[in-house]
Formats: structure tokens, C-alpha cells, sequence
């Protein structure tokens, strides 16, 4: 049987960035994911991912343009590319008066800077075959972040850069991004009971996502083969666009 090609996650080690690495797995893929890092964290993510295709970690900090340049060269040493998932983020938690300009540099850097330096690097792969970029953004990025400028900037910078990279990689290349709500990771488990709650109150179908249901919705969308420059909004309703 002929594997439907190669996929790169970044932020792979955790949370949703896993469960995009064990659902491309599970399609067939070979998957390529880095992390910052975290060994055991990454092994973890390959033993889930199980031994059907090949799945590879690769360390890089996304905040080192050396290290970037270094995963794209990597992975390509390995062959094409054929979707590249932007899912790494960071959280600089705090209003405008606790910002910090290092924060906020993070956050853009991690966000929006790393995404558009591999989109770059990978273009042309993923312009021989056919291929897709997913950027993650949030639900903060469509609508303004309850925590705060530095993330809801940036994920909103995300939506920008999509749209100019779709009209820019057409039409060898879609470009599309995926604005998750909450999702019940190790980092929603960690909320207290009570802001748990009001979240699934808040929420029309009266839970959080779980993080194999965002990355299956992303890989789904990288097969729309007539949808570029779009956002997909997956949040049980939250926010009705």
C-alpha cells in the first residue's frame, strides 16, 4: 500500500501537538514533530503514536532560527513534505500593564515568526506535491484573548499570515488555519474545578473538545482541496461566526 506521504508538527510532545502526530499516524503518514527538549515527553508521543508508519522527533527550539533551519533540513533529508502543521504556542499570561516586551517578543516569535520561517522553508516541498500548510491559531485570535494582548495579538497575527501565504502559495499550496477553543489537556486538567465548569457552561454543547477531535478537524481541512485563506473555528459553538 502506497503511505499518503509526510507530515510535520511542530510542538508535537503534548496536548494537541500529540494528538495531531498520533491522528496523522493513524492515517498513514509518516510524521516528523519537534519538540524543546522534552525526551521523555517526545518518546511518549512516539509510543502513542504506535509503529505502523514512521514517526521521528526532532529537537528544536523555535525561538533559534539556527535550530529552525536545522529541523527544516532534517526533515527534507528524508524526502517531500506534504502538510505542515503549525501547532507549537507559548502563553504569556498578563493585561497590558503586567506585560513585558519580552512576552510579548515570545509570543510573536513563537506564534507567527517560526510558522512563517517554515512555511518558507518548506515551500517549495509542498509545492511538488500538491501539499497544505495548517496554522493553529484560537478562538483568542478570532474574537480577543481573555488572557491577554500578547496571546490574542499573535494568534490573531496567525489569521493575517495564513491569508497572505494562501494567495502568495497558490495555487500549488493551501494555507488555511484552525482556531480551537478549550481542550481538555493536561493544562485544562490542571484549572481549578470551578473555572472547569464555567467553561463547559459557556460552551453550547456543554464540554471541551478533546485533542484528538481539533487534530482530526485540522487534517480534515488540509484535504479540502477547494479551501484556502479560510479559518475553521472548532469550539463547541462558543463562538458562532
Amino acid at each position: 500500500m502506497t503511505k499518503p506521504g509526510s507530515v510535520v508538527v511542530t510542538g508535537g510532545s503534548r496536548g494537541i501537538g500529540r494528538a495531531f502526530v498520533v491522528e496523522a499516524a493513524r492515517r498513514g503518514y509518516d510524521v516528523f514533530f519537534t519538540h524543546r527538549g522534552r525526551a521523555s515527553d517526545a518518546a511518549d508521543t512516539v509510543a502513542a503514536a504506535g509503529d505502523t508508519t514512521a514517526v521521528r522527533a526532532v529537537e528544536a527550539d523555535l525561538l533559534d532560527r539556527t535550530a529552525l533551519e536545522g529541523a527544516v533540513a532534517t526533515v527534507l533529508e528524508h524526502g517531500p513534505v506534504h502538510i505542515l502543521v503549525n501547532n507549537a504556542g507559548t502563553m504569556a499570561h498578563g493585561l497590558l500593564g503586567e506585560l513585558t516586551e519580552e512576552g510579548w517578543r515570545r509570543s510573536f516569535d513563537v506564534h507567527v515568526t517560526a510558522p512563517m520561517v517554515l512555511a518558507r522553508g518548506f515551500a517549495e516541498s509542498l509545492a511538488a506535491t500538491g501539499g497544505a500548510i495548517l496554522n493553529v491559531s484560537s478562538t483568542g485570535g478570532v474574537v480577543g484573548s481573555v488572557h491577554g494582548a500578547a496571546y490574542g495579538a499573535s494568534k490573531a497575527a496567525i489569521l493575517g499570515l495564513t491569508k497572505s501565504l494562501a494567495r502568495e502559495l497558490a495555487p500549488s499550496v493551501r494555507v488555511n488555519t484552525l482556531a480551537p477553543g478549550p481542550a481538555g489537556t493536561d493544562m485544562y486538567a490542571d484549572l481549578p474545578e470551578d473555572e472547569r465548569r464555567a467553561v463547559e457552561d459557556e460552551t453550547p454543547l456543554g464540554r471541551v473538545a478533546e485533542p484528538r477531535e481539533i487534530a482530526k478537524a485540522g487534517l480534515d481541512l488540509c484535504h479540502w482541496t477547494y479551501a484556502t485563506g479560510q479559518t475553521l473555528v472548532v469550539d463547541g459553538g462558543r463562538v458562532m461566526t
